[in-house]
């Protein structure tokens, strides 16, 4: 048995993430506190196979999401609202944006805010953890281990005498 790792998304900005399986497109919104650490984005999300093989946004559409990310790092911090495309649900698609956007996240935990009752059997399904909140509740979603995209491999360290011909060259 072959183990699936999750696909980790890359930001080339604020405006987009990317992965092989999703593109997320979509706009900062104002800051209710300046200078914060974290901002809230919303995004429309892709399916980057489908856009890849020529399908028009329209055809590839599955949904939005709302974001909270770190205005530094471009890291994923947690996720505040997320809406599958009625067409699209129950094909895996939910599942695996969320283990997209937790892979991205700092020790692979995903922060859910305001979780709706009507989303709970999804959320629980996922294996995510609660805690009340005023008005409802939040949750975390942690990407299992097995999950996890490999680290990039590390560059093999020259030994001095490598590093001053390097240098010369």
């Amino acid at each position: 048995m072959t183990t699936e790792f999750a696909s980790r998304l890359v930001a080339r900005s604020i405006a987009e993430f990317f992965s092989e399986d999703f593109l997320l497109s979509g706009t900062a919104m104002p800051d209710i506190v300046p200078r914060a650490e974290t901002i809230t984005a919303g995004y429309a999300v892709f399916d980057a196979r489908l856009l890849a093989t020529g399908a028009d946004r329209t055809e590839a559409a599955l949904g939005r999401v709302e974001l909270v990310i770190y205005q530094r790092s471009l890291m994923i911090e947690g996720l505040s609202r997320m809406e599958i495309a009625s067409g699209r649900r129950q094909r895996g698609a939910g599942r695996r944006l969320i283990q997209a956007l937790a892979a991205t996240a700092p020790d692979f935990r995903l922060n859910i805010y305001d979780v709706r009752p009507a989303a709970l059997d999804f959320w629980i399904a996922l294996g995510c953890t609660f805690r009340p909140c005023p008005g409802g509740w939040d949750g975390c979603y942690v990407l299992p281990t097995g999950l996890r995209p490999r680290p990039a491999p590390r560059p093999e360290r020259m030994d001095d005498s490598r590093l001053e011909e390097a240098m010369r060259a």
